[in-house]
């Protein structure tokens, strides 16, 4: 299972988190390439974390389609330690998305996520 970050340079301690979490493979996408808006989101990814404030309005909305069409979360934030671990938090407290390698499918049955999958 694999989590993307997209924008900024320095992104250790939010590993360090997600590592924490159970996710063990990581891609950042700095922003900064312009081949970066070709890239393509990893088949095992199953979370997306947007830097908003390292990151431009193109690739942001490219990612954000790419993982809306994949049915994955997202998490928007700033690089700020405190306000990723409270979002991502949220995203698993919301039951619609389990660390450590469940998959989606195996989520509450109002998850919109299990939705989007089982379609």
């Amino acid at each position: 299972m694999t989590a993307l970050i997209v924008g900024g340079d320095y992104i250790e301690p939010i590993e360090k988190i997600i590592n924490d979490r159970g996710v063990r493979k990581i891609e950042h996408w700095t922003g900064r390439k312009a081949g970066d808006l070709k890239k393509i989101v990893p088949k095992d990814t199953r979370l997306v974390v947007l830097l908003c404030d390292y990151l431009n309005h193109g690739l942001a909305k490219k990612v954000r389609g790419d993982a809306n069409r994949l049915g994955l979360p997202v998490i928007y934030c700033r690089r700020s330690l405190g306000q990723f671990c409270e979002k991502l938090d949220e995203v698993l407290e919301n039951g619609c998305f389990v660390l450590g390698g469940k998959a989606p499918e195996t989520c509450c049955d109002d998850c919109p996520l299990t939705r989007k999958v089982n379609k």
